[in-house]
């Protein structure tokens, strides 16, 4: 099989020859398709850019270095069991006189999520170091803070997005440098390694691949209830016992990417490591299979989309956006024509009749799902999405300037953040506005 000159260094994998199962070697089979589609290549060059595409890759560059000047804080640390070492990192909100000022995950993901975009749009060694010090900072530790790699009765101070790491939750913690038994959001470790993801597609590391996976496996072996099914909002079971949309569908995404790079990862390797790689795919796989098939029965409304809570009914567009797309990377894998094929395709058309261009919970929100839809529009060919994501980058870049400090901090129709689920002077409000300019520059028109 020729997987085409963007895996060309992979080409002598692509026709190895294995004593896998017969999924294994379907899956191998369908790997470049499925890498094309996921976007999870990193292309050794870009095609040129639309006019379109470069207008908002200069709003987004410029909006990404304002960003990070505007919430940037070197004054507070994390204890490597002697002191608070200084941690390179941003505030939550614009000067907040806090005890805990930094950004949480839910504030930092945007920035996370529009550096990648941009280092994968505009190639340079400026956005990709960018990029590099966000995920893993600075001078970052030999290895990535995950279980398997971490030594023994030793405390590794990471920085950048690793810094989250709560090795005694084995997962990423809302606040960085948090140690101990934390409250844990399953929700916030599947946009996290969503975000890694990201990074890898941009730079090709295979410590952010592992990051991922790390996130996954606490979405695995903690999230999903047992006995009942469904995946939990946090490690506390709060509020009241409720499942999470969320989690549910960010969960299944981050699971469906992480099954397709694996099985890239298991083509470049021989023996053992390519056994072991193949079976971090499969065992990925089988997971998201489990977490849809679940949600598809207990958890959809009657198109298809899923609850916000099990108490709660309602569709929302951030929870529907990785739905969608987590079923259409398993529509890339063998049987050709299986069942997610027909549900994306179902689910894209029912989340358009019910969300049109009513986008309204907050930049925060809506860039994700806004996103996703790009992508699922780039892999699928619906033009519907990228008019619609335009249409809300135009009203963003209107009116969501605050004239004071010239970010983003308003939501796209210009109203206060309090009406969309936010507070004032957030991080994640002008961030989420320079991911949307970011992805547009990706998989915009």
């Amino acid at each position: 099989m020729r997987c085409g000159r963007f895996l060309a260094a992979r080409r002598s994998a692509c026709a190895r020859r294995t004593r896998l199962g017969s999924l294994a070697r379907l899956l191998i089979a369908a790997t470049c398709l499925s890498l094309l589609a996921a976007g999870l290549v990193v292309a050794t060059s870009a095609g040129a850019l639309s006019s379109q595409q470069s207008s908002f890759l200069t709003l987004a560059e410029q909006g990404a270095a304002k960003a990070q000047r505007a919430f940037k804080d070197d004054s507070h640390g994390i204890w490597n069991g002697h002191r608070n070492v200084p941690l390179k990192w941003y505030d939550e909100r614009l000067h907040s006189g806090i005890r805990y000022p930094l950004a949480t995950i839910w504030g930092a993901v945007p920035l996370f999520e529009a550096l990648s975009a941009i280092a994968i749009a505009d190639k340079t060694s400026a956005n990709r170091a960018a990029l590099d010090a966000f995920a893993e900072g600075a001078h970052p530790a030999a290895n990535p803070p995950g279980k398997r790699h971490a030594a023994s009765g030793a405390i590794t101070l990471y920085g950048g997005a690793e810094s989250y790491w709560d090795p005694a939750m084995q997962a990423f913690a809302p606040y960085p440098g948090d140690r101990g038994p934390a409250n844990t959001w399953l929700d916030d470790n599947s946009w996290w390694g969503i975000a890694f993801m990201d990074a890898y597609r941009a730079l090709g590391k295979p410590r952010f691949l592992r990051d991922a996976q790390d996130a996954f496996d606490f979405i695995a072996s903690r999230g999903w209830d047992s006995s009942g099914g469904g995946l939990w909002w946090n490690t506390a079971h709060t509020p009241g016992g409720q499942k999470s949309g969320e989690a549910l569908a960010a969960g299944s995404l981050l699971g469906a990417l992480l099954a397709t790079a694996w099985q890239s990862a298991a083509q470049t390797a021989s023996g053992a490591v390519s056994h072991s790689d193949q079976a971090t795919a499969l065992s990925d796989l089988h997971a998201v299979q489990k977490f849809l098939g679940w949600g598809d029965i207990h958890f959809a409304d009657s198109g298809g989309l899923y609850s916000r809570t099990q108490g709660d009914p309602t569709p929302m567009p951030y929870v529907a956006g990785p739905e969608i797309e987590a079923k259409e990377l398993l529509c890339k894998l063998p049987p050709a024509g299986n069942p997610y094929c027909a549900e994306a395709i179902r689910l894209a058309s029912a989340a358009y009749q019910r969300f049109g261009y009513r986008l309204n919970m907050g930049p925060q929100f809506d860039a994700i799902y806004l996103h996703l839809m790009l992508v699922y529009g780039q892999q699928t060919g619906d033009d519907r999405w990228a008019p619609m994501a335009l249409n809300f980058a135009n009203d963003a870049e209107a009116n969501s300037r605050d004239p004071s400090t010239g970010l983003f901090l308003k939501a796209w129709d210009g109203s206060n953040m309090s009406a969309h689920q936010g507070e004032p002077n957030m991080l994640r409000t002008d961030a989420a506005t320079v991911e949307l300019f970011s992805w547009l520059a990706v998989d915009g028109p």
